[in-house]
């Protein structure tokens, strides 16, 4: 299995960083290089799945 590797300084090792990027309404994850900070992706800075799950519960619904 190939491991993943920053594209910039082939560093292996990647972090979570909160972000608030200007002109935006939400913060975002950034998924970035541990070493140079280059940003290899993007999370929602809610687990949407978890926030969902805990409102279907609240409602009394069932998801699976």
């Amino acid at each position: 299995m190939a491991q993943s590797k920053c594209p910039t300084c082939d560093n292996k090792l990647f972090e979570m960083v909160e972000n608030s990027p200007s002109k935006s309404n939400y913060k975002v994850m950034f998924i970035q290089c541990s070493k140079c900070g280059s940003v290899v992706g993007v999370m929602d800075y809610y687990n949407i799945g978890t926030l969902i799950s805990k409102l279907a519960d609240k409602l009394g619904v069932k998801l699976n």
